[in-house]
This record gives structure tokens, sequence and C-alpha cells, in this order.
């Protein structure tokens, strides 16, 4: 089968671009996830590891949002040392900080706050209308699987989708892992993981990486 007439198993970070496309505003690679699940071939397969990440996500935003509130509530608060912030995520918020740090307080908090709602929002109207098939609840994920992929990819998450995707293809038809993911599942990488100790025993699905992709 070409590409075109194989399911489609998404990654979380197609969603997530998806979600966040804004007409003639979004970069490349978030236009293209966009058009992605717009023409959409065949059925989309998520997995619970991905909805429960994009949950995580949405908690994640309003965590981002507080800080950014306080940092404009007091300008010396440092949001490098702050304990509900991880590291990589710092950057960001400092940005978001300086995007916003003109805007009245009473102001921004209306804009983050109607902000979570659209995303929550598309993420629940993705979930009904667009997700065809749910599979793997997260306590069927083998927990040996996860730990060989993690001695490669460090990002759990990630760990718990690529399992997922590998159980779920184990007696089906050959279906397309799609994502946007440059570091992990680059296309050498992903042949890497392939004959990588026990996961030389598994079917891998096609990988579709957007961001390698014309």
């Amino acid at each position: 089968k070409s590409s075109m007439n194989k399911n489609s198993f998404l990654d979380t970070n197609v969603i997530i671009n998806f979600v966040n496309y804004q007409k003639d505003k979004s970069d490349e690679i978030t236009t293209k996830c966009y058009s992605y699940i717009v023409n959409k071939q065949e059925k989309f397969i998520v997995c619970y590891a991905v909805m429960r990440e994009l949950s995580n996500i949405m908690t994640k935003l309003s965590v981002i949002h507080k800080e950014v509130l306080k940092k404009i509530d007091n300008e010396s608060y440092s949001l490098a040392d702050s304990k509900n912030l991880s590291k990589k995520d710092v950057p960001f918020v400092e940005k978001l900080y300086l995007v916003h740090k003109g805007v009245n307080e009473r102001r921004l908090k209306e804009i983050f706050s109607s902000e979570r709602d659209i995303f929550e929002i598309e993420i629940e109207r993705f979930l009904k209308n667009k997700a065809d098939i749910k599979v793997i609840s997260t306590d069927e994920i083998k927990v040996e699987l996860v730990n060989v992929i993690r001695e490669i990819i460090e990002n759990y998450a990630d760990c718990q989708i690529l399992a997922s995707a590998l159980q779920y293809q184990k007696d089906k038809e050959l279906f397309l892992f799609v994502t946007a993911d440059k570091k992990d599942l680059n296309p050498n990488n992903y042949d890497y993981l392939k004959d990588y100790g026990i996961l030389k025993d598994y079917k891998f699905p096609e990988l579709h990486n957007l961001l390698f992709i014309n």
C-alpha cells in the first residue's frame, strides 16, 4: 500500500501543532501538521499515552501562565529559580513574559484564560471528531519495551508512545507513525531503533516524519 492509504498513528506534537495552527501566522511545520490532519486520508489512531500527554500539556499551560503573571506582578520574581518550571520550559516562559509585560494584568488574565479554554476545546474536539481508533491503555504498555526504548530516547512519554505504536502494530496492517520530532524520531534514529536489542523482534510502523518530508 502506498502511504496515502495507510492509517496514521499520531504523535502528540502533530496534534498540538494542528490545534495551535493560525492561518497566515504559523510556521512551516505547524502548517504541515495542520494540513496533514485536514487532508486526512485513512483512519487516525491515537494511543492513551498521547491523550495523557495532551492533558499534561493543558495542566502545564496553566502553570506557565501563572508564572508569567507572578513575574508581571513582581518584576524581581525569578522564573529561572521557580520550583514549578522545568529547566527546558524557562526560556519559553521568559519569552512569553517579555511579549506580554506591557499588558494590563487583568486583561492578561483574560487573554491567558481564553487561550487555555480554546486549546482545551480544540483538543477535545480533535479527540471526538478526528481520532477514529483509541488504543493501548497506559497500563497495557509493556514496561520492558519502554525501558529498552528509553536507552535511546530519554523522554519517558515519547518512549511510552512509541511502545504503544509497536504493540498495536503487531498484528495489524502496516500503518504510519506520524510525528514532527526532529531529535529522537528522525529517520536515522528510527532506523537505529529498529535494530536495537529486543526491538529487532518488533514490527515497526512506517515512519512519516513531517519535518523530513517535503
